[in-house]
């Protein structure tokens, strides 16, 4: 039987997405969301967790396409925890959400006009 696994999640790309063709005509596009978290903020200062997040195929090609940068979205998916051993035989590992959805929170035309100013 399968465990829930279930992601909800919504802030700013800090980086500009990447998006790879890889074989057999898959696509996979890979970013990162800073979140901004009220709790545990020290001296009225907010925490924030950086959260890679993996889309396929044709979100994949979207998000490629229309992700930047600052670009606000809200991402639902579930988490997935990668592992692989490093150059020195370290067992590695990392959490990420493989997104089932994106929606993209930015308006195009917000983001052109202060990319402008």
């Amino acid at each position: 039987m399968n465990n829930l696994s279930l992601a909800i999640v919504d802030g700013n790309l800090v980086a500009d997405p990447e998006l790879k063709r890889l074989k057999e005509n898959k696509v996979v596009c890979k970013f990162r969301i800073a979140m901004n978290h009220e709790w545990g903020a020290k001296e009225g200062g907010a925490q924030v967790s950086y959260i890679p997040v993996e889309c396929w195929d044709k979100l994949a090609e979207n998000c490629g396409a229309y992700l930047k940068k600052g670009s606000r979205v809200t991402v639902t998916g579930v988490i997935r925890q990668d592992r692989w051993k490093d150059g020195d035989g370290k067992s590695q590992s990392m959490i990420k959400i493989v997104a089932r959805t994106v929606r993209f929170d930015s308006s195009p035309k917000k983001e052109a006009e202060e990319s402008a100013a």
